[in-house]
């Protein structure tokens, strides 16, 4: 684990000559909730002008394709939109890899259920966001099951209530009903120094009480590098580059999958936690820096 400032300029030519690709996260690496992070872009920018084809690979489905792609124009950043990759993809491609034709129940976002209908899907309803509180109430409102769902797709939902969560519980008592599980981590920063409860929080109530195990389709799961290895033809993950703020989250899905990793400290990882590791051992980063701006002035050095 190296310090990436403190390599000279020879080993600095090896490290960028040692990749193609980078893929990259989002938050607390290019820009956190409510700030853009200092030389994130200029950095993005610099690595393109090297020839690295440079891929956005986030579980935020807080915003469609088309709206995600205005973001990062807006903030000044230089990719493309055929270069991001979010769970809202992942989700779709894994549903038309069954043959999907049934609802879905969906705990997640409006544009998370807006790409799912354009993408053909039948959307169920969901329930009320306020009942009268009896446990009657409760039952009526969330346990009916008809069968017209085959799937529940559990993500970011930031209207998450009792009811639904009851309902997703409810449709997933029946076997053959699809359990997908988009971004399931438990917290993120919004922030330089802010964190809030992720939705694997919610995630984790309705798997104990269904007894159903989902499939995940977000970073760090198989399904989403076998997406990203197949849209993007790599053929080679040792020349790839993983860049991201979370060690079980980035690092983690870079060393299970052999690419090369980089772990900014702009986001959730200070530098505390490199000193006072409690992670896998095999989560080491292979490098860290400050922030992507260091990324920036260092290919100005070679």
């Amino acid at each position: 684990m190296k310090d990436l400032n403190a390599l000279n300029t020879h080993e600095l030519r090896a490290f960028f000559d040692s990749f193609d690709h980078v893929l990259c996260d989002v938050h607390g690496v290019l820009w956190n909730v409510l700030e853009t992070i200092p030389g994130a872009a200029a950095a993005v920018a610099s690595l393109q002008n090297l020839g690295k084809t440079f891929i956005v690979v986030s579980n935020n489905t807080t915003a469609t394709l088309d709206d995600y792609h205005h973001d990062f124009t807006s903030k000044g950043f230089p990719i493309k939109r055929e270069n991001i990759v979010t769970p809202i993809q992942t989700t779709i491609s894994y549903l038309k890899k069954q043959n999907f034709s049934k609802e879905v129940f969906v705990l997640g976002t409006h544009p998370l259920k807006k790409s799912l209908r354009d993408a053909g899907f039948r959307i169920a309803e969901r329930g009320p966001l306020e009942i009268k509180e009896t446990f009657h109430a409760l039952a009526a409102a969330s346990t009916e099951d008809d069968g017209s769902v085959g799937a529940v797709v559990a993500d970011i939902d930031l209207n998450v209530n009792y009811v639904n969560l009851q309902k997703a519980v409810t449709f997933l008592k029946r076997p053959e009903v699809i359990f997908i599980r988009g971004t399931g981590d438990a917290r993120f920063g919004v922030g330089l120094d802010r964190v809030v409860m992720g939705p694997g929080v919610f995630h984790a109530i309705v798997e104990e009480c269904s007894g159903r195990e989902p499939v995940s389709v977000a970073k760090p799961a198989p399904f989403a590098n076998e997406f990203i290895v197949e849209k993007y033809k790599i053929g080679d993950a040792s020349r790839v580059l993983f860049i991201g703020d979370s060690i079980p989250s980035d690092m983690g899905f870079a060393t299970k999958f052999g690419y090369k990793k980089l772990l900014v400290l702009s986001g959730l990882t200070k530098e505390g936690a490199l000193e006072d590791w409690k992670f896998p051992e095999e989560y080491r980063p292979d490098y860290f820096v400050d922030s992507l701006k260091s990324v920036h002035d260092l290919i100005g050095r070679i």
